[in-house]
């Protein structure tokens, strides 16, 4: 878990089979530093973290379980937490499944950033995940930026469709 929060804080991963480097450095005509990296925390759950000034998003995709949750946890917490983040925003477009436990995670989620007086919304939620927020009473407590599906240059295996 240690190796995860060293993603954020020093940019580069202390080993290779848990966190992957940083893919790419853009910079912006608005002079924006923007930054990509990719983690890896379970096989079954990807995910890509985008960084443009105090605007984060990670990108979530695979089934977010019991055994994902707690480092997923960590991990977003961190992101948060950093002080390059005030809004953190979660694509939710490529989970095809969200158990229980990832709910809790993301009502912790929401609290930790009303704490520290950040923003967190949620981003293109498909059906299933949608559905679980929303026969919880959950949904409403989330700020849902877009319900649209995959931009133009996102291409989804029709298996995940």
């Amino acid at each position: 878990m240690q190796q995860i929060g060293r993603l954020f804080d020093s940019g580069a991963p202390s080993s290779p089979t848990r966190v992957c480097p940083p893919r790419s450095f853009h910079l912006k005509t608005v002079n924006f530093f923007k930054r990509r990296e990719t983690a890896s925390i379970d096989p079954d759950v990807g995910i890509l973290c985008d960084s443009q000034g105090p605007q984060c998003q990670v990108s979530l995709s695979g089934s977010i379980t019991i055994d994902s949750t707690p480092d997923l946890r960590l991990l977003l917490l961190q992101r948060l937490q950093s002080s390059n983040c005030q809004s953190l925003t979660l694509d939710f477009y490529g989970v095809t499944f969200i158990g229980t436990s990832g709910l809790a995670m993301l009502v912790d989620l929401l609290k930790a950033a009303r704490g520290l007086g950040k923003t967190f919304h949620l981003s293109r939620l498909r059906e299933r995940p949608r559905y679980l927020l929303e026969a919880t009473h959950l949904l409403h407590l989330f700020d849902v930026v877009s319900s649209e599906g995959p931009p133009a240059s996102c291409a989804v295996p029709e298996s995940q469709a």
